[in-house]
């Protein structure tokens, strides 16, 4: 219950941080939730092959969770600001007016 809380907050924060660059949100904070599970998932498998079953691989998950976060937030962090030409068109030489 308590991570639901914190990808919630987790999730408003990276909001702004695109928002701010003048992008649109909704798939950055898909990207930020699909980064967490992912990561808890490949925690969760790498901690039960090092540990068996104990409470160290939950602990793993949780590492792993948090870099998936991280991940998430370098990436949004990285983002150059949203301008008139769209990024995946900047320096193809196309007129597109």
């Amino acid at each position: 219950m308590l991570e639901i809380f914190f990808l919630i907050f987790l999730s408003k924060k990276i909001g702004k941080i695109v928002e701010a660059k003048g992008r649109k949100p909704g798939g950055y904070k898909a990207m930020l939730v699909a980064f967490w599970f992912g990561g808890e998932i490949i925690g969760l498998i790498i901690g039960g092959a090092m540990f068996g079953e104990s409470i160290a691989i939950y602990l793993i998950a949780l590492i792993g969770a948090g870099v998936g976060a991280a991940a998430s937030f370098g990436i949004a962090n990285n983002l150059a600001p949203a301008g008139p030409e769209s990024q995946s068109q900047a320096g193809t030489g196309l007129d597109l007016k």
